[in-house]
């Protein structure tokens, strides 16, 4: 920690950074009046900052990109290149309570002072480009992770690919998740638009590997890869590692875990690094993120946490209930205006045979109106204000609740219990 401190310095002295931020509130306030949700499609301003920055290629990059996994898939690499004793650079969205969340550096949050002085640090570097609220995030990623020399740095995408901030920096490795319908009305309506988009993240002569997809997807990733002359692999085609157990429960995990094991020997083959199974297994079995059928007990309930809020995904949290032989006794449902409800109603209303809540996220202005969102999903749906509204209407016998749809609707609640952000 000394080291890194006396490196700050030296950055902050060689640059004489310029104080926009004095403490983390007033950075915090920042972010917000740029606006969580506001996008301005193009990479030109990430692009200037890279190039004021220094350029690329400072530390190897594993870019994970696709529609449902990547938040887990990134946990299981960090997890993995740990035990091999690399100082990795972790950056996923979105965060629950606190933008920090996103940035990691070693599993381990940088501090709010430090947050503070790598934002003055950008802001001196580009001032004037216009970043926006997710575009400032990845700068400051990148520049945390050079000024604390990390071995690798892991980025998740935050939408699509094409055009995705973090498309701005040459990966050694790209890695597909799962590709499904979402955000449509920005990626396009389609699976081969979606994935087009996405498989715009692989570079010429470069190297990418994939879940098993939809035959469309695949199609696309495949035509997409032959025309860059990017070298191709199918996690299904590959037996890398056996015994892997997932931390993280469901069926789907132990697809995300294959997908990170398969990318870590093509990594390892790449830098020349022994691939070693067990710190494999052993990294899939630390790797950890809230809110993927995260399982709470508190007080007398069991609460599964979720952050399904596709068709796709709800179709995973549906596979692992039954497998469980869980039927939730109610459930918090909550979800973004842009979605398509016709394709999950169905879905979620067989989860369960007890009551289903509607519930609003007065925060955030892109939220679906509970009220509208009650009606929507049918008779007998409850509308709910809030998460606090929706919590006082559990009755005593309802003994297990999921709560899904909305990782916006999971930081109610983990801004209610801040312990279970946390493994």
């Amino acid at each position: 920690m000394l080291l890194l401190y006396k490196r700050l310095r030296s950055v902050k002295k060689k640059m004489d950074v310029k104080v926009k931020f004095r403490n983390f509130e007033e950075f915090d306030q920042y972010m917000d009046s740029l606006g969580l949700f506001h996008m301005d499609m193009g990479l030109g301003r990430m692009e200037e900052f890279v190039r004021r920055w220094g350029g690329k290629n400072i530390f190897p990059v594993i870019h994970v990109v696709g529609t449902n996994g990547k938040g887990s898939t990134s946990a299981y690499l960090t997890a993995i290149a740990e035990q091999y004793g690399l100082k990795v650079g972790t950056y996923v969205s979105p965060h629950f309570v606190s933008p920090r969340e996103r940035i990691t550096v070693n599993s381990s949050m940088l501090s709010e002072e430090e947050w503070c002085l790598t934002a003055n640090q950008v802001m001196e570097i580009a001032p004037d480009v216009g970043l926006t609220y997710f575009e400032l995030l990845t700068c400051i990623a990148l520049a945390a992770f050079k000024n604390n020399a990390v071995d690798l740095a892991v980025m998740e995408a935050g939408l699509g690919g094409r055009y995705d901030a973090t498309n701005t920096i040459d990966p050694d490795l790209t890695v597909f998740t799962p590709i499904g319908l979402d955000h449509e009305n920005i990626l396009g309506a389609t699976i081969s638009l979606i994935a087009a988009d996405k498989a715009d993240a692989m570079r010429a002569g470069g190297n990418a590997v994939t879940s098993v997809q939809d035959e469309e997807a695949m199609r696309v990733l495949e035509s997409r890869a032959a025309e860059l002359g990017c070298r191709f692999a199918k996690s299904g085609e590959m037996d890398c590692v056996d015994g892997l157990a997932p931390s993280l429960a469901g069926l789907h995990q132990k697809q995300n875990a294959h997908l990170a094991a398969c990318a870590w020997q093509l990594f390892c083959e790449m830098k020349g690094l022994d691939f070693v199974p067990e710190k494999v297994r052993s990294g899939v079995r630390e790797g950890f993120i809230p809110g993927r059928l995260q399982i709470i007990r508190h007080d007398d309930r069991t609460f599964i946490l979720d952050g399904a809020h596709n068709a796709h995904a709800f179709a995973a949290l549906a596979a692992e209930l039954q497998s469980r032989g869980a039927r939730p006794d109610v459930i918090i449902f909550s979800c973004m205006k842009d979605k398509k409800l016709d394709e999950v109603r169905a879905t979620l209303r067989s989860l369960s045979d007890g009551r289903l809540i509607a519930c609003g996220l007065p925060e955030h202005e892109r939220a679906y109106p509970y009220d509208s969102l009650a009606a929507f999903l049918g008779e007998g749906v409850l509308a709910a204000a809030d998460l606090d509204q929706a919590m006082s209407m559990l009755g005593g016998g309802d003994k297990t609740v999921l709560v899904c749809g909305s990782l916006y609707l999971l930081a109610s609640f983990y801004t209610r219990f801040p312990e279970y952000l946390h493994k």
